[in-house]
């Protein structure tokens, strides 16, 4: 089992090879948000499905359920602090995934691609898919791909941007409420953002220039 798992080695993007970069240029984005204003306000992306979430354009209803399976992992709500679901982690990777004005198509794709790997390392090992693990299979089988070279860079991806959900302002889509704000006893600048100096109206107008 071990050598099959090692054989599921992924061509990780140009992009996250190098995660400290990557991360620091997240950083800049988060920062440049944060001040300089931020996105419409995009649909909440959750379901009344109690087996799978709804498909979407970019996710299918499998995908999107092991995404927010997976979310819930890296983030859950234990009592201390709001989790994933709370701060709507999910709604704002699917803001992510549709910013074309920020990310490489490639990009994008190894996020999506990286739930389906996921998906095929849980039928390695439990012979099964993903989507019916149960909590404890779940938590043992992310432990297990996060020690493979597109586990660790994919995992890290993925955890930056749910603290950029957990931190920017809600018209982003993430922080529901102002949940993760309230959590850090944190207060925003002023002014907010607005539809006006959302994030997509400043990239547009300093790329006319």
């Amino acid at each position: 089992m071990e050598g099959k798992i090692k054989k599921q080695e992924r061509t990780i993007p140009d992009t996250f090879k190098n995660l400290e970069n990557w991360e620091t240029n997240r950083r800049t984005f988060l920062r440049g948000a944060l001040v300089a204003g931020a996105m419409t306000q995009i649909g909440l992306f959750t379901s009344c499905s109690v087996e799978l979430e709804e498909a979407n354009d970019l996710l299918t209803a499998e995908q999107s359920t092991i995404l927010t399976q997976i979310l819930d992992l890296f983030f859950p709500n234990d009592g201390n602090g709001p989790g994933a679901k709370d701060i709507n982690a999910f709604g704002y990777i699917m803001w992510v995934l549709h910013d074309s004005l920020n990310r490489k198509t490639e990009d994008n794709e190894y996020i999506i691609e990286g739930l389906d790997w996921a998906n095929e390392t849980a039928q390695e090992i439990y012979f099964k898919p993903f989507v019916e693990l149960n909590q404890e299979e779940r938590e043992v089988l992310v432990g297990k791909f996060t020690q493979l070279n597109w586990g660790k860079s994919w995992s890290s991806v993925m955890i930056t941007l749910i603290f950029e959900a957990l931190l920017l302002d809600p018209i982003y889509g993430g922080n529901t409420d102002e949940v993760g704000w309230k959590w850090l006893n944190h207060t925003p600048g002023h002014p907010r953002p607005t539809e006006e100096n959302r994030y997509e109206r400043i990239m547009e107008r300093q790329m006319k220039l």
